[in-house]
């Protein structure tokens, strides 16, 4: 017995043995994982940030020759930048990443450019941003330059964390660049003034600063008459295009050129009326007698409302603000996009406004293939109501479901006739047709059209934020449907999968349930205060003339003004606690939300850390005992 109990040791040197040998296997473990599992990695960010997607992975495989990319990087600059700190080693394990795919076929070279260095005058040469560190002079960098054997420079100015979730796309973009470096042409009918005016002090759209990064964009005249040699045609709510225009048109496509053709019942961001600048010039284009010769009608007279896919937005009733869902101004996710088509496949979130219901003509000859649709719980509104911009609770009020999906864009191909069976039209002292051209009267093979009916989807507004950063998939569904068009898909593979906001789908669920329930009762109140504010204006009008009409002022409109006054008050509270009511379970689930995230956590360590203490208390009292009665025995 004294022999086991010499060699016993004490908890304190239990718990110290157990920590170095803790440390031991930790630094074990890190060691093996360093050495044999260098190549093995998991992603485990949301968006796979690390992963690169199919399209990435094609652009590597088909590299026909070898490109070199060079990141010029200052390590001063990034330990300065909280951002580049987490950013930078991303950069690098992408383009790793890439590299080692490549099989060759990459080189990438990191180049750590000091101030007042040759490397930094090679950065200063090929354009990349430089950032002050320090007030002497001393500038940072973090951009990227790549070449081919071709001489062809690809150059990143800055590597921004702005751009985080568009690192993989960028670089792909880069190296498809170089590895196909002829530029995808696109020629452009802007019916929507999106090029801007110097004159007018009006910048250029975000859409065009976009698609100029990937494509050589070319502006149409307005009054072309042939379409110019180009990969793409892309026209933007064609509302004042002449017959000629229209032919031009026709021939392109049946002549096998690609076109991406937007059209909208109400573009509410085309140019406004100069004797009304609160409503568009030429609210809608339509260009029927195209759509119909490629199997499309739309309804130049309705705009599309969806309950499920409205966005929330702030209206006005009389002089009173108020927040309901508008039927008009889609949000389209999910169900919403043909997961079969590689424009749409790989989109988040497209944000639309007033858009059109396009058709699909019972004797078309053409294929007509859905890429966006509203759900089942749309309906047709009138066109002049919703560009009125009526009280949003009382195109909710009107609401009837049609059961019926509409179509909101779609592709078109197939065999298609000209719409001009007369033969071209004629324009005053214009030759019917350019020199040496033949009219096409049927298409030589499959047509090859996008048709969308929004043109709004192009806006500033619908496509980035306030601060610059993209918002929405809309710039996405335009770049992937002309390269697409083109025949260039494979960037399309790349894009999409970016935009993160969220909806929270139970607070929503909760907010349709609350405002089905109560939004009568707030719509009724918030007119009877409406009516209310109004008559209170007519009787203080009165007063306020002066002269016989304020000294005839009876008493009875005295008290009318007091208990109108007093009937205002009572209808604001009373709309107070509907809105009150609206919000309650949102707001429970909020307090809920907080306390499991704030509290809950650290309550739980506190009881778990007491527990423990409690359970090794236990021991070592059991151990003492143990060891007292041991001692007694012996």
């Amino acid at each position: 017995m004294a022999s086991a109990s010499r060699f016993s040791l004490t908890p304190h040197t239990r718990a110290v043995l157990a920590m170095a040998l803790a440390v031991v296997l930790f630094l074990a473990v890190n060691l093996m994982t360093a050495l044999g599992l260098r190549s093995v990695r998991a992603d485990l960010t949301e968006q796979s940030l690390y992963t690169l997607t199919e399209g990435s992975k094609s652009i590597i495989r088909d590299i026909p020759e070898p490109i070199t990319i060079r990141v010029y990087r200052t390590q001063e600059l990034i330990d300065a930048v909280p951002l580049l700190q987490s950013y930078a080693p991303q950069v690098m394990q992408t383009l790793q990443t890439f590299e080692r795919l490549a099989d060759g076929q990459i080189r990438l070279e990191v180049i750590e450019t000091a101030p007042f260095s040759a490397e930094e005058d090679q950065a200063i040469g090929f354009g990349l941003a430089g950032f002050n560190l320090n007030r002497s002079g001393e500038r940072g960098y973090f951009g990227l330059v790549g070449t081919n054997s071709l001489d062809t420079l690809e150059v990143i100015p800055f590597l921004d964390p702005v751009r985080q979730s568009f690192l993989q796309y960028d670089l792909a973009r880069l190296v498809h660049r170089l590895s196909q470096p002829v530029e995808i042409r696109v020629a452009i009918i802007d019916g929507l003034s999106m090029f801007g005016s110097r004159a007018k002090g009006h910048r250029p759209w975000a859409i065009l600063d976009l698609l100029s990064r990937e494509f050589a964009l070319m502006r149409v005249p307005p009054d072309v008459t042939a379409i110019p040699d180009t990969d793409v045609l892309l026209v933007t709510h064609p509302a004042q295009l002449s017959p000629q225009q229209q032919y031009a048109i026709d021939q392109y496509v049946l002549g096998g050129g690609a076109a991406l053709v937007m059209i909208d019942p109400l573009a509410e961001y085309s140019p406004p009326d100069p004797q009304n600048p609160n409503r568009p010039q030429d609210p809608s284009s339509d260009l029927a007698p195209l759509l119909a010769a490629w199997g499309l009608k739309m309804d130049s007279a309705h705009v599309v409302g969806d309950r499920n896919m409205a966005m929330e937005t702030v209206g006005m009733a009389g002089q009173q603000r108020v927040v309901a869902d508008y039927l008009p101004w889609l949000r389209v996710d999910g169900g919403a996009f043909n997961d079969e088509e590689p424009i749409t496949a790989r989109l988040e979130a497209m944000r639309l406004s007033s858009a059109g219901a396009l058709e699909i003509l019972p004797d078309a000859t053409t294929s007509v293939t859905p890429l966006l649709q509203t759900t089942d719980q749309s309906m047709l509104l009138d066109r002049d109501t919703v560009m009125a911009r009526p009280n949003p609770n009382r195109l909710l009020e009107g609401f009837i479901p049609s059961g019926q999906r509409y179509v909101l864009a779609a592709r078109v191909s197939g065999p298609a006739r000209t719409a001009f069976t007369d033969g071209p039209p004629v324009a005053e002292g214009q030759s019917p047709l350019p020199e040496g051209a033949t009219p096409i009267k049927e298409s030589n093979g499959p047509i090859n059209v996008v048709v969308v009916a929004d043109t709004d989807l192009l806006a500033d507004s619908h496509i980035v934020s306030s601060d610059g950063r993209i918002s929405t998939s809309n710039a996405d569904f335009i770049l992937n449907a002309i390269g697409d068009l083109a025949g260039g898909d494979a960037l399309i593979g790349v894009r999409g999968g970016r935009v993160v906001n969220r909806v929270f789908t139970r607070v929503e669920e909760m907010r349709d349930r609350a405002e089905a329930a109560y939004r009568s009762t707030e719509l009724r109140l918030t007119e009877e205060m409406a009516d209310i504010q109004q008559k209170l204006v007519q009787l203080q009008g009165i007063a306020e003339a002066g002269g016989a009409d304020a000294m005839r002022l009876s008493q009875q409109r005295q008290a009318a003004v007091a208990e109108a006054n007093q009937r205002l008050a009572e209808v604001r509270q009373q709309l107070r606690d509907v809105r009150h009511a609206l919000r309650a379970e949102i707001d429970a689930l909020d307090r809920t939300l907080k306390f499991l995230n704030i509290a809950l956590i650290p309550i739980l360590l506190i009881v778990a850390t007491a527990l423990v203490a409690l359970w090794r208390n236990i021991r070592l009292r059991c151990y003492l005992q143990r060891q007292t009665a041991d001692a007694g025995t012996g």
